[in-house]
């Protein structure tokens, strides 16, 4: 017996450490798949497109056919060109017509962005975004990613560009961040920080399912894990703080790894957020509900939204 399936539609989540695709018909993911980043760096860049292409159909069910490809990817992005201008942490996809090449090699519509955008597009559209007027994403993972949308639209700076709002300054470090700041939050608030310096202080911790648990226990007995956390609640509150006063949104939203700590980091968060009467800001934050599929879910509407607007 035959069956019509509706065509499906897939996402990529392109990251400096993970490549994920995803494949959805309707609302539903059918299947997905992770790779590493590093591996497309394997490819000639001239074969790179043909490769992210082969691994989308490799996952295409039988009597399937793919109506559109819809990519989010790390760091800058070129929304007039469709180039990911990301040498830092996405140098294999980074300053080539990728999109143009899996047009042509697919025939079927192709859409980027920003991943903060398609994964904040994805918690609006599928998430615990739903209903809000002036939604604010921050991913706290290997770096900072930052989206507003305002009714379901992306602020963008004046020449169509993602302001890439994980780069401010919250503090006086010297460190230098890539993006060629001083004190960056990126630098200071990401995942990546906070997992340096637990490591300095437990050398065995390891980031996975129990780290929750392994440093709630921990907190509760050691002196220094718990001000490593409170120091990281406050310095995401720093950012936070500056960006909640002039966006204004009625719901934030935190995703990312780090995000499931904030009960360990919370007291500090608020600790940065308190401000006087007359000044304060909405602290109506929240957990992000789809978790790391965000990202690509995301990206696989992405097409439909733009060929709606």
């Amino acid at each position: 017996m035959t069956t019509n399936r509706l065509p499906l539609r897939a996402g990529i989540d392109m990251g400096g450490t993970g490549t994920r695709i995803v494949l959805l018909e309707g609302e539903k993911e059918v299947v997905s798949e992770t790779i590493p980043t590093a591996w497309f760096a394997t490819q000639p860049q001239g074969l790179r497109a043909k490769a992210l292409a082969d691994k989308v159909c490799a996952l295409l069910p039988a009597g399937s056919s793919l109506a559109s490809v819809g990519i989010g990817a790390s760091g800058p992005v070129n929304n007039q060109t469709e180039i990911i201008e990301n040498n830092d942490t996405l140098a294999c996809f980074s300053f080539y017509p990728l999109v143009a090449q899996l047009r042509e090699l697919l025939a079927i519509p192709v859409a980027i962005d920003n991943d903060a955008v398609v994964a904040a597009l994805g918690e609006y559209h599928l998430g615990a975004g739903r209903g809000s007027q002036r939604m604010m994403m921050v991913t706290l993972g290997t770096g900072i990613g930052v989206a507003l949308l305002d009714k379901g639209e992306p602020l963008r700076s004046f020449d169509g560009r993602h302001p890439e709002a994980g780069h401010i300054p919250v503090s006086g470090d010297p460190v230098m961040c890539y993006c060629g700041l001083q004190g960056c939050w990126e630098m200071l608030a990401s995942r990546s920080w906070l997992q340096r310096a637990l490591l300095a202080e437990i050398p065995d911790l390891a980031w996975d399912a129990r780290t929750v648990l392994v440093l709630t226990e921990l907190s509760a007995e050691n002196a220094r894990v718990a001000a490593i956390l409170h120091k990281y609640g406050q310095t995401v509150g720093r950012g936070l703080n500056t960006l909640l006063t002039l966006y204004g949104p009625d719901i934030t939203l935190l995703s990312g790894s780090a995000a499931l700590l904030l009960p360990l980091y919370q007291a500090g968060l608020d600790q940065a957020l308190h401000r006087a009467d007359g000044y304060a800001v909405n602290r109506h934050i929240s957990y992000a509900s789809l978790g790391d599929a965000a990202g690509a879910l995301g990206a696989a509407i992405l097409p439909t939204l733009r060929q709606a607007s």
